[in-house]
């Protein structure tokens, strides 16, 4: 679902303080059609969700895990990551250490946002909906080579829902199936070059403190026309509201893998830095150590809902989910620009930037071993169509993913006269 989020900015041009409260009513507008989407989620999670507590000599048990109490001041924690990131097991274990509901960015939006929540933003398909309730950043990470077709294999499951109805309708389909090919297929062509950016502009954001890379008034922040991603060229990038104002800082407290956590033989530990920068904060329950590797364990044979294994008891492995050769060496090339980012200049000795850049080695030499395989038995080339990239946007149009911007639809949103100036050439 693409995500609007109370964003404020500060525009090229002025368009005064009653333009901005404008872009806010409407981002208001669809937020509240969530709210009931919500409603739906919390009941199901109330029925299902156990979690495991410490009894002791490093023995658990399963318990229920409870919502954080409207007006209860709590350290709050963000849990971001691109979609398609493993995000589902990090809430998982992370109530089992805990025994605090963690809420979803989308989701239960009548209910307060507070303690521990999970999102995706600033990609298109998150929202900042907690306002000033939370304190500190933790960044969930995964390798991009399947965090991609992960991404696509929600949207699939929800029917590419663009609105919460739809969503509403599809979501017992959640982890329960992966995508039909030929959608994978067109998808990972039409959207691969931007996703590929953006799962590199989350980290950035988030390691930057908020590095704005949206224009004002893409207020779905998909970088679709009018509007585009920002560039070198567009250095220094402006930081993001929320970073600014609503915590005290956007910068994680730690950078969590999605392929530790879930490895028998590294989970707990992964586990174990979760619990690190959540101890000690006011009013936040945390499993000791000694515990964890219960917890950690007990989680993958007691906990009730369906999982990314799921998906593959109903048709293809998500090891029949491939890109093309020339889209894995982009995929590769991503990944050293990171590493070499991540591991040069200020950053060299940053505690986050240097485990960031220890996954990153583990990404570097997974890719290149499938890359590997693919040269020595290259996939046959595709007959030439001359008509594929019309057919790809009729297609993504058709999804109602594209075109959000168009004249058309823009008119009729009341802040017409505060962004026509960016189609005057076209």
């Amino acid at each position: 679902m693409a995500g609007v989020t109370l964003t404020r900015f500060t525009p090229k041009k002025n368009v005064g303080i009653y333009g901005k409260r404008k872009v806010m009513a409407i981002a208001l507008s669809v937020l509240t059609a969530f709210a009931m989407l919500s409603l739906g989620i919390g009941s199901i999670r109330r029925k299902l969700r156990k979690m495991s507590v410490y009894l002791g000599s490093g023995d658990c048990e399963w318990t229920e895990a409870l919502d954080t109490p409207a007006g209860t001041d709590i350290y709050g924690t963000l849990f971001a990551s691109y979609p398609g990131s493993g995000m589902r097991i990090t809430w998982q274990q992370t109530e089992g250490i805990t025994g605090i509901r963690v809420y979803d960015d989308f989701f239960q939006l009548a209910s307060p946002k507070i303690g521990l929540v999970k999102t995706q933003y600033p990609h298109y398909e998150g929202i900042w909906s907690y306002g000033s309730d939370l304190d500190q950043v933790i960044l969930v990470i995964r390798n991009p080579r399947w965090a991609i077709p992960s991404y696509l294999t929600l949207l699939s499951e929800l029917e590419f829902a663009h609105t919460w109805q739809i969503a509403y309708g599809h979501l017992p389909e959640v982890f329960t199936k992966r995508a039909d090919m030929g959608d994978w297929i067109k998808w990972r062509d039409y959207r691969f070059t931007d996703e590929i950016r953006l799962w590199g502009l989350h980290i950035d954001f988030y390691m930057e403190n908020g590095a704005q890379y949206w224009m004002p008034f893409d207020f779905e922040r998909n970088g679709q026309w009018p509007f585009r991603f920002y560039n070198e060229s567009d250095l220094p990038w402006p930081q993001d509201y929320h970073c600014a104002h609503d915590v005290e800082t956007c910068f994680p407290k730690a950078v969590i893998s999605y392929e530790r956590l879930k490895d028998p033989i590294t989970g707990p530990n992964e586990l174990k830095r979760i619990a690190a920068a959540l101890r000690g904060k006011k009013k936040m329950t945390v499993m000791p150590d000694d515990g964890i590797d219960c917890v950690w364990h007990d989680t993958w044979v007691k906990n009730p809902y369906p999982d990314n294994d799921d998906r593959d008891k109903n048709g293809l492995p998500r090891t029949a989910y491939n890109f093309t050769l020339s889209q894995m060496y982009m995929i590769e090339d991503k990944i050293v620009e990171y590493k070499t980012k991540y591991s040069t200049g200020a950053w060299e000795y940053n505690p986050q930037a240097q485990d960031l850049v220890l996954n990153f080695a583990q990404y570097l030499g997974d890719v290149r071993a499938e890359i590997d395989v693919m040269e020595e038995n290259p996939p046959p080339t595709a007959a030439p169509n001359a008509n594929y990239t019309r057919e790809l946007v009729e297609w993504y149009n058709s999804k109602g993913k594209g075109n959000r911007y168009s004249k058309g639809t823009v008119q009729q949103m009341g802040i017409w006269d505060m962004v026509k100036h960016f189609y005057d050439d076209h």
